[in-house]
């Protein structure tokens, strides 16, 4: 039986015009299409990136969210799930590139495991171009892996996700939580009892830009960073030890300058890309 569902994807206006039409034609390029595409104007967006998206020709069901202010990527997210038709849903970002068989080989794993709950997949991470990744994200794949691994790092490349709908919406759904929305909602999902697992290949080809790992540090993350791992320790993943090493290790990170906070990540959280290792 043929499983469908709803793709949300959430734009903003400072989103390049040219970043989201390739995420557009990679979506439109799949080899499996969503039967219902969301797309969530999280505040007006200007003419440019409006001119992209009155452009998308999409032969199935096509809806977008006009959201009258920019309310950030969680309550924007959580917009698009509470309008979904399907009881699966996927996200993607408005500047990353699926590849073609992303949401397929997606579908296979949600069919062959009708438990399954939550699944994402491996990334390449590009600078310019996107056939040159300089770096891969590798995530566990098995549910028991993953819950080993949420107790430190976030254990889903979040815009190579797709659920199930009624799971997400008994955890509470996506929320306004600063830096960390998917991994909270991960959290809350596998609290719940959520099933999941991640694909072995990489699905996404995630765009690294210009200041990203600028966000990553400073005292608003440093909040944001408590706060998360607060909740991991309430949720009961870790507890008062975990919660003390943890912020041990990860806060001080976020005092460093860019360049620093950059050097970490490439030694710690990434890896060199190698296609024969990830499928693609």
């Amino acid at each position: 039986m043929k499983i469908e569902f709803s793709l949300i994807v959430c734009v903003y206006e400072k989103e390049d015009p040219l970043h989201f039409a390739q995420c557009i034609k990679s979506i439109l390029s799949q080899t499996v299409l969503p039967d219902e595409w969301i797309m969530v104007k999280d505040g007006p967006l200007g003419p440019e990136l409006d001119a992209v998206l009155a452009d998308i020709r999409f032969p199935k069901e096509f809806k977008i969210i006009a959201l009258p202010e920019n309310v950030t990527q969680g309550p924007a997210r959580a917009a698009g799930v509470k309008a979904a038709s399907h009881g699966l849903v996927a996200v993607a970002d408005s500047d990353d590139i699926c590849l073609p068989d992303r949401f397929e080989k997606q579908l296979e794993m949600m069919n062959d495991d009708p438990a399954l709950c939550l699944a994402g997949g491996q990334i390449a991470e590009f600078s310019n171009d996107p056939d040159i990744a300089a770096a891969a994200r590798m995530v566990p794949q098995s549910h028991a892996d993953i819950l080993r691994f949420i107790k430190r790092r976030n254990p889903f490349n979040s815009m190579t996700v797709m659920f199930r709908r009624d799971m997400a919406l008994k955890a509470g759904n996506y929320r306004r939580f600063p830096c960390f929305e998917d991994y909270d909602l991960w959290a809350r999902m596998i609290k719940n009892g959520a099933l999941c697992a991640n694909h072995p290949d990489v699905l996404v080809k995630a765009r690294v830009g210009a200041g990203m790992y600028g966000r990553r540090r400073g005292l608003s993350y440093i909040r944001s960073e408590w706060l998360m791992q607060k909740q991991l320790l309430d949720l009961g993943f870790i507890n008062a030890a975990g919660f003390a090493v943890n912020a041990a290790a990860r806060i001080p990170v976020r005092l460093l300058p860019e360049k620093g906070v950059k050097a970490v990540y490439d030694r710690f959280a990434r890896k060199r890309f190698d296609p024969a290792e990830t499928g693609k």
